[in-house]
């Protein structure tokens, strides 16, 4: 089970417990007391264990209401069926441009397979489902599709957000594929007059009609457009972090300075995880000379705005000369 609801159900589970034993007293029921005592002290084990345990792999929940949802009976097939293949595109598409670089415009996803979520649990309420990475194996750190998910869930709670500032900030995280998903899952919640709860990990929000019509506008009036091009400078990476400073020559002559993230492409062949094509790097070494990369530059085009631009490092070509 999702570790978010097996905390909220033992919590709940608790709470009752101690209703309970404050409504007797260990002299007027001493019977009942013991077992709603041994109760309380299995319930709090287990709360603490669930509590402490490492989430490596990837799970979602989601949790719809409004107009495709039946109170507690059901949810319109061909809605939950639609939604559900949506989100999915999500995943695999974040995962695939994560791992294997940027996506064509058109075409399959590479590896797609890879990125398969299984449903593992039907919730009632609002009818929900857990989505869970299909692999059983445990692991000691968090699978790359689970970073993926954490990240769709990421933007899922920006894009509706009132706040602007917080959609521009997941604006930055989209590219074209990502986007024309996005439009067509909003644009479908939004007719249908449906609303959405995300459960993923700690994260627990809503996205009520408001929030469904705002993430539908934003997707619909954002354009963007992509480029690669490789360039020679001076390079400064913070592995860490996965931010770099790249200092190069600008068009008209002056330095030209360009800010952002790192690809886990990246990340790999500064963590000596890199296959033969790209040979493991010290990044200590990498401002002592000029080097030539690869970056991808994001330009976001909205309505009645200037264009923003973001860039991401994607590969470390070889040092220049």
């Amino acid at each position: 089970m999702l570790r978010k609801l097996e905390i909220d159900a033992l919590k709940a589970d608790l709470s009752a417990v101690d209703a309970l034993l404050a409504s007797r007293s260990e002299a007027d029921d001493p019977i009942g007391w013991y077992q709603f005592s041994s109760r309380k002290e299995e319930i709090q084990q287990a709360l603490g264990e669930v509590m402490t345990r490492a989430v490596t792999h990837a799970e979602l929940g989601i949790f719809f209401g409004g107009g495709p949802v039946q109170g507690s009976r059901g949810i319109n097939a061909d809605f939950a069926g639609k939604a559900l293949e949506d989100l999915q595109a999500l995943v695999s598409k974040r995962f695939s441009g994560r791992e294997f670089g940027r996506l064509a415009q058109r075409g399959p996803v590479p590896r797609v397979d890879t990125s398969q979520m299984l449903v593992t649990n039907i919730v009632r309420g609002s009818v929900g489902f857990v989505l869970e990475e299909s692999g059983s194996n445990p692991q000691m750190v968090e699978t790359p599709l689970k970073t993926a998910v954490d990240e769709i869930a990421d933007i899922l709670s920006r894009v509706g957000a009132d706040d602007e500032a917080v959609f521009e900030e997941a604006a930055t995280e989209l590219d074209e594929r990502i986007l024309v998903t996005l439009r067509q899952f909003f644009q479908r919640l939004d007719e249908q007059g449906a609303t959405m709860r995300v459960v993923d990990g700690t994260r627990d929000f809503l996205l009520d009609r408001h929030a469904v019509a705002l993430a539908r506008e934003r997707t619909q009036a954002i354009e963007i457009v992509e480029r690669d091009a490789e360039m020679t400078g001076t390079l400064f990476l913070l592995p860490d972090s996965r931010r770099f400073d790249f200092y190069t020559v600008g068009d008209d002559g002056g330095q030209l300075v360009l800010k952002g993230t790192v690809s886990p492409a990246v990340i790999r062949q500064i963590q000596e995880q890199a296959d033969i094509e790209h040979p493991p790097i010290d990044a200590r070494t990498l401002p002592q000379m000029p080097w030539r990369v690869e970056i991808r530059t994001r330009e976001l085009r909205e309505r009645n705005r200037a264009p923003r631009q973001v860039h991401t490092l994607m590969r470390l070509v070889g040092p220049d000369g």
